[in-house]
């Protein structure tokens, strides 16, 4: 005798069925869609025209054809405007997780310091985020790094009176990526360049650099033990130790085009730190000054200045001081691009 045969109907059970699918397409609706949105909905760039990104080429300062697309569009790393604020108070509860440590002594920090307020910038938050727009002791300031020039720069956000808020273009121009300051309407808006610290389309607008540091965060909270820090945006947080692009420093790739490269016998991807006198700009090889230097420390006579180098590594850092121990203005970068940048450039002899 052969088995009945089973039907799954409504009312036996099947509705369930039915409902379950219907979770499960809502699910899975509800999971893509943002990424759905974002794909079809992101601002201007193609990843192919320059010209798709929809920005003023006018007056273009770089030569055209080291302007690149270097993002699938605009703003495609998420840049960080008013960000959350650590006090010492809850850096140190931060940190006080020792399997998951915010900030540990080996981390470097871009640091600055304006008024009486002190605030810290991890480089594992910013290889991330790239831009911060943020304010300290009351000024409105920018501070940029981009991984792929090795290039560190804080400015005054304020131009011509008006506070600005900079996004990431997605355009590299000569080896770094360029900027541009937001405005209601998308379209038509200017890009700067932070290695030039000016604008390089449009009308000539000039960034206010601010002096900053970059060092390790156990050099700068030594000297700074006020200081507060930029929290890590949590939905990010996976990202930050693992966005590390070390291992691009340690080859010889080089992503974006730049014009002049550097003919010396200094490896291109040498960093450096170039230090703004009365005489101008001078640079050094920061690994050059740390093999130079005596217990962390070096003195040079930079244009018949007295200049003080605080090296150290891991992490590779250099800080420059003039004779009253006062911070002086600097520029971190990758050698390659400083020098595409600036061809007149040489790396400023070491006492022997």
């Amino acid at each position: 005798m052969s088995d009945p045969e089973v039907r799954l109907t409504l009312r036996s059970g099947g509705w369930v069925l039915i409902l379950l699918f219907v979770v499960i397409v809502g699910v899975v609706a509800w999971a893509v869609a943002p990424a759905i949105f974002r794909l079809s909905h992101h601002a201007p760039g193609d990843g192919n025209s320059i010209e798709s990104y929809q920005f003023d080429l006018t007056n273009l300062k770089l030569s055209k054809d080291t302007l690149v697309p270097a993002m699938q569009h605009r703003d495609m790393s998420p840049v960080l405007t008013d960000p959350t604020i650590l006090s010492v108070e809850e850096l140190a509860a931060k940190n006080s997780d020792k399997r998951n440590k915010y900030l540990v002594s080996g981390d470097l920090v871009i640091g600055v310091t304006i008024g009486q307020e002190s605030r810290a910038y991890p480089l594992h938050v910013m290889n991330v985020h790239e831009v911060v727009n943020d304010t300290v002791g009351g000024v409105p300031i920018l501070v940029y790094w981009n991984w792929p020039s090795g290039h560190v720069a804080v400015f005054e956000r304020t131009i011509g009176g008006d506070v600005k808020e900079f996004g990431l273009s997605g355009l590299s121009g000569n080896g770094s990526m360029l900027l541009y300051d937001k405005a209601d309407a998308v379209g038509g808006e200017q890009l700067f360049s932070a290695m030039l610290g000016e604008s390089v389309t449009g009308d000539d607008a000039r960034l206010e650099p601010i002096t900053h540091d970059v060092t390790s965060w156990k050099s700068w909270f030594a000297s700074h033990p006020i200081t507060d820090a930029i929290a890590p945006d949590e939905q990010y947080k996976k990202r930050y130790r693992k966005g590390d692009p070390r291992t691009y420093f340690l080859n010889d790739t080089i992503y974006f085009p730049v014009n002049p490269m550097p003919t010396d016998s200094i490896q291109p991807k040498t960093p450096i730190i170039a230090v703004q006198t009365d005489g101008g700009n001078a640079v050094f090889s920061i690994q050059g000054l740390l093999d130079a230097s005596t217990e962390g420390k070096i003195t040079v006579d930079v244009h018949g200045q007295q200049v003080t180098f605080l090296v150290g590594a891991p992490p590779l850092f250099a800080t420059a001081q003039d004779e009253d121990g006062n911070l002086l203005p600097t520029q971190r970068a990758l050698w390659f691009t400083w020098f595409a940048n600036h061809p007149n450039a040489s790396t400023y002899p070491l006492p022997r």
